[in-house]
């Protein structure tokens, strides 16, 4: 699961050994502390995802519907305080923008 907020870009797996846990990881430094402060971080140089750490389920789960909960804007684009943040979310915006008119195209 790929989750974009307004300060952080995480994925999170299932723990490859233990099903209490998720594994949570960020391409960008401090992006998993933000969602996830109290997470042991760790570093995997040449990792798809290069920073993760092992969180409880219930704690992502109780973390992720908070950050929901959270919402308050009317556009996310323009809630992203960082720049450089913001302009990477809007690649992605635009990469999906593409597909959905590709598949509208596709059902004429």
């Amino acid at each position: 699961m790929l989750i974009f907020t307004r300060n952080a870009f995480v994925s999170i797996v299932d723990h490859p050994q233990d099903n209490r846990f998720l594994v949570v990881r960020g391409r960008i430094s401090g992006d998993v502390e933000a969602l996830f402060p109290e997470a042991e971080v760790f570093e995997r140089p040449g990792a798809d995802f290069r920073f993760q750490a092992t969180v409880p389920r219930d704690r992502v789960a109780n973390r992720i519907a908070t950050v929901v909960k959270d919402v308050h804007y009317d556009a996310f684009e323009s809630a992203v305080e960082d720049s450089d943040r913001r302009q990477a979310y809007l690649q992605v915006w635009s990469a999906m923008y593409e597909e959905q008119a590709r598949r509208v195209d596709l059902e004429k």
